[in-house]
C-alpha cells in the first residue's frame, strides 16, 4: 500500500498478504503434460526469470517452442514422451528483463547491472563463466517455488528473459535465455540423462587419456572388444573416417544412423578418440541420437516409459502395470555433499507409486542400506559439475567450461515402508562415483564393493541417531 492509500501494482497481484516478501509478484503452476504419478516419471519443472507482468505471453511460448513443441515434439523425446511430466511456473518478476555481468579477458568483473526479478539470475554471456550465473538468493528463491508449486520435480530448466543464446547445466538443472534452441536442449539432455560425451572437436589435438568413460566414446579400434560392435555392419571397415566416412562410401550410408568408428570428439580431440557415427545429436545437435546414443537413452527411460498410471487414479485408464520396483508410497530426500560428509537437510512424503530404475550409469550414484538390504539406488550422472553450452553458430558447439562445486545437493527416494520405524543405527546413505562400466547393481552387493563398475567411495552416511536428522524426516521414521 502507498502512502496515499492506493495499491502498487505488487499489492494487486498479490493474492496472499502474508506473502510480502516472497520475491515475485504472482506465482502459478501449469500441466503442459502428464504421462502418469509424479514418482513414476521424470517430472520436468521449467521455471521462468525476468518476465514481468506483459511478459507472460513471451515466456509460455519460449517453453512451448523449446519443450512443448520442441524437444517432446521431435525424434526420441517424442517417441519416449511418456516417460516425463511437463510443469510450467510462472513467476512474474517486478522488473522485465534479468541483470546481466561483464567480464574482462582476465577474467574480472568489469559491469554489474541488477533487476529486481523473481529468481536474481544474471546473464553474462561469456563462456569462461558458464553463460549465466545465480545471485546470492537465487537457489533459495527457486527452491522455495519449486516446494510451494511442483514440490516433486527431477529435472529443472530455468528460462531467462534474456536475448542471449548460451546456457549453463548441471546437477539436473539447465538455466537457458531466449535465444536457445529446442535442439540444444536436446543435447544437453543427452548429458544430464545417458552421461552421454561430447563427439564435436574443435582443435587439431591428441586423445592420449585413458579409455573414456562416455558410453559413445572410444579409444580402441578393436571390432571385438568395440563398446558399440553391436552396431557395426559386417563390411564397415575399422576405424570408418574422420569428418565423413573415408571413401568409398557406401551408397545407402546414412551418416547419422549408421555406426562406425570416426575419429574426433570429447569437444577438443580430433585425432586419437573415436565416435560412432559421421553426425549425431551430441556432435551438431540438430540430426537425432544415433543407434549408440539411442539406445543408452533408452535404457535410463524405460522404466519411466512403461510404468502406466493405474485405474481409478484420474490419470487415465490402463491395463499396463508398473515395474515390480513401484512401491505405494515414498519419501524425497534432499541430501548433501560438503567437505566430504553427507546430511539429510529434508524430507518429504508422497502418495502413489514410484519407480527406481535400478541403473548405474558414469558419474555419481547413490546407494541406501538398512543392514544387508538395499532399499535405493539411483545415477546422478549429472550430478557435482556446472557446464556451459553454446548454440552452434561462430563459436559453437565449444569445448564445455566445467566447474565443480565444493557442494552439491542431490535427491534420494526410497519406500515410505522401508523408513518407517527404521533402525537407523543399520541405515546407511553412500555416495560414490562410477567411471567405467554401466548397468545393474549386481544383486545384493554393496554398490561400493560391485566388481562389474570402477567404483570410488565418495561419503557415507552411517550410525544415526534422530537428533541427525530434520524433524520432517524424523517424523516419518518415528511416527506418533
Amino acid at each position: 500500500m502507498r502512502a496515499d492509500g492506493t495499491s502498487s501494482l505488487r499489492d494487486w497481484l498479490r493474492s496472499d498478504l502474508s506473502a510480502s516478501e516472497v520475491p515475485w509478484l504472482a506465482a502459478s503452476v501449469t500441466t503442459l503434460f502428464q504421462s502418469g504419478p509424479p514418482g513414476s516419471k521424470i517430472t520436468l519443472a521449467v521455471v521462468g526469470d525476468g518476465f514481468g507482468p506483459r511478459d507472460q505471453e513471451v515466456y509460455n511460448t519460449a517453453v512451448d517452442r523449446m519443450l512443448t513443441n520442441g524437444v517432446f515434439d521431435h525424434d526420441f523425446f517424442r517417441e519416449h514422451r511418456a516417460a516425463f511430466n511437463l510443469e510450467r511456473v510462472n513467476l512474474v518478476s517486478m522488473e522485465s528483463g534479468v541483470g546481466t555481468k561483464a567480464y574482462d579477458a582476465d577474467g574480472n568483473m568489469v559491469q554489474q547491472i541488477d533487476r529486481d526479478t523473481a529468481l536474481g539470475v544474471y546473464y553474462n554471456g561469456d563462456w569462461a563463466h558458464c553463460w549465466t550465473e545465480d545471485g546470492p538468493s537465487t537457489a533459495a528463491r527457486l527452491a522455495s517455488a519449486l516446494s510451494e508449486l511442483v514440490p516433486e520435480h527431477t529435472l529443472v530448466m530455468v528460462v531467462l528473459n534474456s536475448p542471449g543464446r548460451d546456457g549453463c547445466g548441471g546437477n539436473w538443472r539447465a538455466t537457458v535465455p531466449l535465444g536457445m534452441s529446442w535442439q540444444t536442449v536436446a543435447h544437453e539432455f543427452g548429458h544430464a540423462m545417458g552421461a552421454l560425451g561430447d563427439e564435436y572437436h574443435q582443435e587439431n589435438k591428441t586423445f592420449g587419456g585413458t579409455e573414456p568413460e562416455e558410453p559413445n566414446l572410444t579409444a580402441k579400434t578393436d571390432r571385438e572388444t568395440l563398446k558399440w560392435g553391436w552396431a557395426v555392419r559386417a563390411g564397415t571397415p575399422l576405424p570408418t573416417g574422420g569428418d565423413d566416412y573415408t571413401p568409398p562410401k557406401p551408397s545407402d550410408w546414412n551418416d547419422s544412423q549408421h555406426v562406425g568408428l570416426f575419429e574426433g570428439g570429447h569437444g577438443a580431440y580430433r585425432l586419437g578418440v573415436y565416435r560412432p557415427v559421421v553426425n549425431c545429436r551430441m556432435r551438431s545437435n540438430d540430426p537425432p541420437f544415433c543407434p549408440v546414443c539411442a539406445r543408452v537413452m533408452e535404457t535410463v527411460l524405460a522404466k519411466h516409459r512403461d510404468a502406466a498410471p493405474v485405474s481409478g487414479t484420474g490419470l487415465g485408464e490402463t491395463t499396463t502395470p508398473l515395474p515390480e520396483s513401484a512401491g505405494t508410497g515414498y519419501v524425497r530426500l534432499v541430501v548433501r555433499l560438503e567437505q566430504g560428509v553427507l546430511r539429510v537437510l529434508e524430507a518429504r512424503e508422497f502418495d502413489g507409486p514410484f519407480v527406481e530404475t535400478g541403473l548405474v550409469t558414469q558419474g555419481f550414484a547413490h546407494e541406501v542400506r538398512i543392514g544387508d538390504r538395499r532399499v535405493a539406488l539411483g545415477s546422478l550422472p549429472d550430478a557435482g559439475i556446472s557446464r556451459g553450452f553454446s548454440e552452434i553458430g561462430t563459436d559453437g558447439p565449444r569445448e564445455h567450461v566445467v566447474h565443480r562445486p565444493d557442494a552439491f545437493d542431490f535427491v534420494v527416494r526410497v519406500a515410505s515402508a522401508e523408513l518407517r520405524g527404521a533402525d537407523l543405527s543399520q541405515l546407511t546413505v553412500d555416495l560414490v562415483s562410477v567411471g567405467a562400466g554401466r548397468g545393474d547393481a549386481l544383486g545384493e552387493v554393496p554398490l561400493r564393493e560391485d566388481p562389474a563398475l570402477d567404483v570410488t567411495p565418495i561419503a557415507s552416511l552411517a550410525d544415526l541417531s534422530l537428533a541427525d536428522l530434520p524433524m520432517s524426516l524424523r517424523r516419518i521414521v518415528e511416527p506418533e
